[in-house]
């Protein structure tokens, strides 16, 4: 993590300096989620308000045929629009050739286009292409086109073009193209609709016979015209792979088959748009300056390389059970060394590592603690950590969870899981390294009584903690119940909150329950309003993975103070659900009022909504399940997010913001009446804007729900640096360090 700072050097310098491990590591990370890389490059383009590329896969007859009725619109300009849209008629990119009928449409505009020597330059060439659909929609087929004599072809070519002039060296070469296709065996006619089912090179070859078509332009015409998974040499793109890590920087850039690897690791409905969307980055940005201000930094190799090279001088952390990083990145915001950290998720952990680019790939490890030899890993590159953090997986102390099981299972024990005692590995990570200070984050249930017992897991924890070392000098402990909305985060989220200081370090016999009472608290308890202001207002259906838009509105003071709208100019996992399910929709428009619940709407109404309330709320008196239908209120704070928003979020239902927040009857629309999404969970838990969250849509409600709220983790950690700070020595009296209540009370 830490090191000299090196000077930046050429993107192949960068990465073939890199460590094999980082290099292969981050390539796989990449090519797992490479929709998110192409829709944030999409979506980056159309923020900065710049023309369109063309070159759209609508505009290649091969892949309508064959791919548009299975995956729908293969354009990626419509998927980073917020409001939904229908791939039918103008396609938002305005590709000239939109549904072109021949591959010969893109071949002639070639012909009548720019020299180049780029064919990341090619989709920015639009004017040929607007000429040949011109054409084409004036005479028809090119067999009607080719009929014409030299004089009315150059007539017809000079009025379909967009500025009414064409040289006659180009349209002389269109003629040339015209009698070239007609004569050639591969086809009958003046066309090359088919002109199929031969080799690669075949296809090459011949088009290389055509006027004004170099090589690099035959294998882009092979792209984009005929639909094949090839990948065309080209510098610009070429410098972005190496920057991606997607291409090794040691081949010459003229060696034969350097792009074969990547053509064969890339699934073929990526090429295109993944070529089409680096090329547009390309031409577009300056690729050897990508830095804090370029949108796909984080998928870049060269950047990550970049924050690894940064000093760190803050205390040094270990995560353990670390999920998506929600308490490693509150930590990273107090100024904290994050060197180590595991989770079992996939999802959590690729979304980890995109997250921190300054920790290197392989010291973010997917695996359970149970079964990798942790502690040898860990001081690999953490030998002497100065805290450890985490928090075991809840899910078996978690009222939801119990609950769930013991409807399964009547022998179902809380006790007998093997998730309750996963602690102990957290407790031997602390016993082997001897951190100097220790915090864990759980559910409420740890210090709930198990069943009829009067056993707490909390009491196991400390038990076990404070009797650590040889001598029994452990650590000295302590724990709160603390409610989430006191520490400024709009969510009604109790958590319990463990802070250990080895007993060697603290200076009075109740350090950590002064550290604990004197976390910063927020008396005025945040609004979901003031969570969610400054987001895009989606209707059912609406968003997706990229947005190319940030919400018009102001921003909240809560956004504002934690930052987290800074970052981007995207909005990032914002998808709404569409609520396929008419009684869904029937009581999120009319049913429920904000504040109700599903047996607010079977019993404390007059009725009319309940035969679609379908599960048991128990009754009138002893109501159950209440929460299963939920409207939520905009002057209120959430209820606690939770991981099973990744089945449905009838719980989460958030009201039509012009109609029960900001009243405006011209703007209201039932239709906003719709669960919460992805990014509206992640700003309930104070994720800032910029945190990408990997894997598929249901995975992303599960990574936020488990996660540990980063602003709680960046207040424990500046509570903390009072003990573990570098600089201590400066600011204690006479030579010893204050205690956290001193401190604290120093005015």
């Amino acid at each position: 993590m830490s090191g000299p700072a090196t000077s930046c050097g050429s993107p192949s310098e960068q990465v073939r300096s890199a460590p094999e491990a980082e290099r292969t590591l981050h390539k796989q990370l990449l090519l797992d989620n490479l929709d998110f890389l192409i829709d944030t490059l999409t979506a980056e383009h159309v923020r900065r308000q710049q023309q369109p590329p063309a070159g759209c896969p609508r505009a290649t007859p091969e892949n309508i045929a064959r791919n548009q009725s299975k995956s729908g619109d293969p354009c990626r300009y419509h998927a980073i629009q917020a409001e939904s849209s229908e791939p039918d008629g103008e396609c938002p990119c305005g590709d000239p050739l939109i549904e072109s009928d021949d591959p010969l449409d893109t071949v002639a505009a070639v012909v009548l286009g720019k020299q180049t020597t780029s064919p990341s330059k090619r989709f920015f060439d639009r004017i040929p292409r607007k000429t040949v659909a011109n054409l084409r929609e004036e005479y028809g087929t090119w067999e009607d086109i080719a009929a014409l004599d030299r004089k009315d072809l150059h007539e017809a070519v000079c009025a379909a073009s967009p500025r009414k002039g064409v040289s006659t060296e180009r349209i002389d070469c269109l003629q040339l193209l015209l009698e070239a296709v007609r004569e050639t065996r591969y086809t009958e006619g003046t066309t090359l609709c088919s002109f199929s089912r031969v080799q690669y090179s075949t296809y090459v070859t011949f088009l290389q016979t055509l006027p004004r078509i170099g090589e690099q332009d035959a294998w882009w015409i092979l792209q984009t015209a005929f639909d094949k998974p090839v990948w065309p040499a080209d510098p610009l793109i070429d410098e972005l792979l190496v920057s991606l890590g997607l291409l090794a920087p040691d081949l010459p850039p003229e060696s034969t088959g350097r792009h074969t690897e990547l053509e064969e690791e890339l699934i073929d409905r990526h090429v295109p748009i993944l070529y089409r969307a680096l090329a547009t980055h390309a031409v577009n940005s300056d690729t050897a300056s990508c830095g804090d201000n370029c949108e796909i930094r984080k998928f870049l190799l060269t950047y990550r390389l970049e924050e690894q090279q940064k000093e760190c001088y803050g205390p040094v952390v270990v995560d353990l059970f670390a999920g998506a990083g929600g308490l490693s990145h509150g930590l990273a915001r107090a100024g904290y060394d994050i060197r180590w950290a595991i989770d079992i998720e996939p999802d959590a952990v690729a979304t980890y590592r995109l997250n921190h680019p300054g920790i290197p790939h392989q010291n973010v490890v997917c695996g359970d603690v149970r079964e990798i030899d942790l502690f040898a890993a860990i001081r690999e590159v953490a030998p002497n950590p100065d805290l450890i953090v985490g928090g075991p997986p809840c899910q078996s102390l978690s009222q939801a969870g119990y609950r769930s099981r013991r409807a399964k299972d009547d022998d179902y024990s809380v006790l007998d899981d093997d998730r309750t005692s996963l602690y102990t590995k957290y407790v031997e990570a602390v016993d082997e390294l001897r951190p100097k200070a220790i915090v864990m984050e759980n559910v409420e249930g740890m210090v709930n009584k198990v069943g009829d017992t009067d056993v707490r897991v909390i009491d196991w924890i400390i038990e076990d903690l404070e009797a650590l070392g040889e001598n029994g000098e452990g650590y000295q402990v302590c724990f709160r119940l603390q409610d989430m909305t006191e520490l400024g985060i709009p969510q009604e989220r109790e958590r319990v909150l463990l802070v250990g200081i080895r007993n060697d370090l603290a200076v009075s016999e109740n350090e950590a329950e002064d550290l604990l009472n004197n976390l910063k608290i927020i008396d005025d308890n945040r609004t979901i309003r003031q969570g969610l202001s400054g987001l895009p207002r989606l209707r059912r259906g609406e968003g997706g993975r990229v947005l190319a838009e940030i919400g018009r509105g102001s921003k909240s003071q809560y956004v504002k103070q934690n930052g987290l709208h800074k970052g981007t100019e995207l909005c990032f996992n914002h998808r709404a659900r569409e609520h396929p399910m008419e009684k869904d929709r029937i009581l999120f428009e009319e049913g429920l009022q904000p504040g109700d619940t599903g047996w607010d709407v079977k019993y404390n109404s007059d009725g009319k909504y309940a035969e679609y309330i379908e599960y048991d709320v128990g009754t009138a008196d002893n109501p159950r399940f209440r929460d299963k239908y939920r409207k939520l209120e905009w002057s209120k704070p959430s209820p606690t997010i939770v991981a099973h928003l990744a089945k449905d979020a009838n719980g989460f239902v958030l009201p039509d913001y012009y109609e029960c927040a900001r009243p405006d009857p011209e703007r209201a629309d039932p239709r906003r009446n719709r669960g919460i999404t992805p990014r509206e969970a992640a700003r309930l838990q104070s994720f800032p804007d910029h945190y990408i969250f990997l894997g598929p849509f249901t995975s992303w409600f599960r990574q936020i729900g488990n996660a540990v709220p980063p602003v709680a983790g960046e207040l424990i950690g500046e509570a903390l640096l009072v003990i573990l700070a570098d600089n201590l020595g400066e600011i204690a009296p006479k030579g010893r360090r204050c205690s956290v209540a001193e401190l604290a009370s120093d005015d």
